[in-house]
């Protein structure tokens, strides 16, 4: 089957937690507003809050992917996996977690995936790539929020 590889990545943010969490986690399904990397998302369920939350996401290339909401911890993290993909994609999680710290809000995501047999030898070789594709999702939400009224 093949081990999960994992990803983390951080970014210190000048907003308050209750701000950077409304963005990220309550706008679960507007992800494309502020990450370069989404072409366009939608909220892809009646849910629009905690677990059962779902979206669908295109890529800016090609392809697209859902995923659904499996944990969640009112206004400190929240953990997703992917119900369905373009891409090859054996597994796919994500959690984001919140901590405020000095008037600002350290974002954490971690990030597991494994790409489907026959290609789970990739799995490692796209590390690199995946982990740019995290940050920028960070960088992307940073702008956004510099960009919108308090």
């Amino acid at each position: 089957m093949g081990k999960a590889i994992y990803l983390q990545v951080e970014k210190t943010l000048n907003h308050s937690k209750e701000r950077v969490w409304k963005t990220v986690a309550e706008g679960f399904g507007d992800v494309s507003n502020y990450n370069p990397e989404i072409k366009s998302s939608k909220f892809d369920s009646e849910i629009r809050n905690g677990i059962g939350m779902k979206r669908h996401c295109d890529f800016q290339k090609s392809g697209y992917i859902k995923e659904e909401i499996v944990e969640w911890n009112e206004g400190q993290s929240f953990k997703l996996t992917f119900s369905e993909s373009s891409v090859p994609m054996a597994l796919l999680e994500s959690q984001f977690e919140f901590e405020e710290q000095n008037q600002q809000t350290i974002i954490t995501q971690k990030f597991w995936y494994r790409m489907k047999a026959p290609m789970g030898w990739m799995s490692g070789l796209m590390k690199g790539k995946m982990k740019q594709t995290l940050e920028n999702g960070l960088k992307g939400l940073e702008t956004y929020l510099g960009e919108q009224k308090e």
